[in-house]
């Protein structure tokens, strides 16, 4: 049995060496469990939004340049996205605010056009699809047109009931007019953060509980009839906001089969808030549908933050793990947005240079070797209280998680967020084997 390790650290950037297996089980070290049965059967992938900013971006690359990057994101020889995340319309990261029917009251949708993203976002979209054409894109709105609100703008407001109908028919129109393109939606979020709507300062609506669900009934039961079977992934907000989910799930027993899963942002509350849903519904399907990097926040250096976020996701059962946008510029834009978000990766716009996330290294150990269809068991390190030379003992915070791939090939993740060095060993293939984490390290073994 062949074992490689891979690591990203302060001292050494990303490296891989060969690692070697000790004799016996060795005495106050930390051990790394992996659980017998798997939590998740087939894991769809990794992924990040890309959004109209980053399609944007893409378009100002020349060609060679364009595709060398393409094929790093998005090829089996570079980190091997596999989801992807669409805006129905503008989000706070495109260059202008618009929807697809801007017309007032066209409730029979006669001027919807999916023109506006003609220029460089479909275009973008293929060339992505032409580096991997399994790719999963899932798509959500950041605001309905402005008319189905109230205050009659994208910016802000709160969704109308009397438009639901008609909204369900713009979501459909929107998923064919893709289709048409070659662009195949798997899945839709009814609204981005249906619990804000950012004072107004970006594409943002509110949308009550009772609406959400109506408005996913409606959906469904018209995709139905149409032979579509676009998944609807319900809510697409903080896990701290468990509750409204809990809320709708419980006081309408048809939603659990109307929609396909739920999503979660991680800006607010816990990854293992999603235990407060499973303990009713354990067969709930869940999705991590937006994170990504701060432009002025350890931008190219929380490897280790992003890898402790996907280790505990993956060890709740998320069906699939998505950062924000993929490129944006030294500035973080183009954006309508109030907010300072990085992309997995920068394009300089004046030297055209690129630069790397901490989020992009952290993919590069997690979406590069734990592939789509893998099997998913959840890993406790364990036997990692030690003590500090004279201070008192003291515990050490590392996290992980493991794959089995279709290949055969098992894939153990580990991320030591510590500023000190640690010992870990784990148990595979009837030998134990050893490993140094140094400081703050993202670290893969993958077993051949």
């Amino acid at each position: 049995m062949k074992a490689t390790l891979y690591t990203t650290d302060e001292k050494n950037g990303f490296s891989q060496k060969r690692l070697f297996y000790n004799n016996a089980k060795m005495d106050a070290i930390c051990t790394a469990t992996v659980s017998d049965n798997p939590i998740n059967e087939s894991f769809s992938g990794f992924g990040v939004a890309i959004t109209g900013a980053s399609c944007y971006e893409l378009s100002t690359m020349s060609e060679e340049a364009r595709d060398k990057f393409l094929c790093d994101i998005y090829g089996t020889d570079g980190i091997n996205l596999s989801v992807g995340r669409l805006s129905i319309g503008s989000s706070d990261y495109s260059a202008d605010v618009y929807s697809y029917c801007d017309k007032k009251n066209d409730m029979k949708l006669e001027s919807f056009s999916i023109e506006r993203d003609m220029e460089y976002i479909v275009p973008m979209i293929k060339e992505i699809l032409n580096h991997n054409p399994n790719i999963k894109l899932f798509a959500s709105p950041w605001s309905p047109p402005g008319w189905m609100k109230t205050e009659g703008s994208m910016c802000g407001g709160y969704m109308k009931w009397e438009y639901i109908d008609c909204y369900a028919d713009y979501i459909i129109k929107y998923l064919q007019a893709y289709k048409k393109e070659g662009i195949e939606i798997s899945a839709i979020t009814p609204q981005n953060e249906p619990e804000t709507q950012q004072v107004g300062h970006m594409p943002a609506c509110i949308w009550h509980p009772d609406f959400e669900v109506k408005f996913v009934e409606v959906l469904r039961k018209k995709m139905t009839a149409l032979g579509m079977d676009t998944e609807i992934w319900l809510f697409d907000h903080n896990f701290s906001n468990w509750m409204r989910v809990l809320h709708q799930l419980r006081n309408n027993p048809n939603l659990i089969n109307d929609c396909n899963a739920i999503a979660f942002h991680y800006y607010d509350g816990t990854v293992e808030m999603i235990d407060k849903l499973k303990s009713e519904y354990p067969n709930i399907k869940w999705n991590f549908t937006e994170g990504g990097p701060r432009l002025y926040d350890n931008y190219d250096s929380d490897w280790c933050k992003w890898s402790l976020m996907m280790s505990k996701a993956l060890n709740m059962g998320c069906d699939s793990f998505t950062g924000w946008n993929l490129l944006l510029d030294e500035n973080g834009g183009p954006n309508i947005g109030p907010f300072f978000c990085g992309g997995l990766a920068t394009l300089n716009s004046q030297t055209h240079d690129l630069t790397y996330s901490g989020q992009y290294k952290a993919l590069r150990h997690f979406s590069k070797f734990i592939k789509p269809g893998a099997s998913i068991y959840p890993v406790k390190v364990d036997n990692c209280e030690m003590p500090m030379f004279a201070f008192p003992k003291s515990m050490i915070a590392v996290e992980g998680t493991a794959a089995k791939n279709k290949d055969g090939s098992h894939v153990l993740q580990l991320a030591n967020a510590n500023s000190s060095k640690v010992q870990m060993q784990y148990f595979y293939g009837g030998k134990w084997w050893y490993i140094e984490l140094m400081p703050n390290t993202a670290a893969t073994i993958v077993f051949e």
